[in-house]
């Protein structure tokens, strides 16, 4: 083992020291506060844009899904008058 040279206990050493932890702690209570802080306006603001965001994207998939509708409704008329044509030419050959 290697021996620990140290320094001599003085009063500066120790003012050093507990003036550090000090500043430190303040500093973490310092920064939990404002982490706090920050996390409530996040959690704030999240529930305000979901609870207007919510109606928004509801009118926006039912469009959407009105919009496939028609699309699908048209797909299937034409795909439906097509088969019949085929029918029709299959019966008179």
């Amino acid at each position: 083992f290697l021996a620990d040279p140290g320094t001599p206990e003085s009063s500066s050493n120790q003012i050093v020291v507990t003036n550090n932890a000090v500043y430190q702690a303040d500093d973490l209570d310092e920064y939990d506060s404002n982490y706090d802080e920050i996390n409530s306006a996040k959690i704030a603001l999240m529930a305000n844009l979901s609870h207007y965001g919510s109606d928004n994207l509801a009118e926006t998939q039912v469009v959407t899904c009105k919009k496939i509708n028609q699309d699908n409704k048209q797909v299937n008329d034409l795909l439906t008058t097509e088969l019949e044509r085929y029918k029709n030419k299959e019966s008179f050959e």
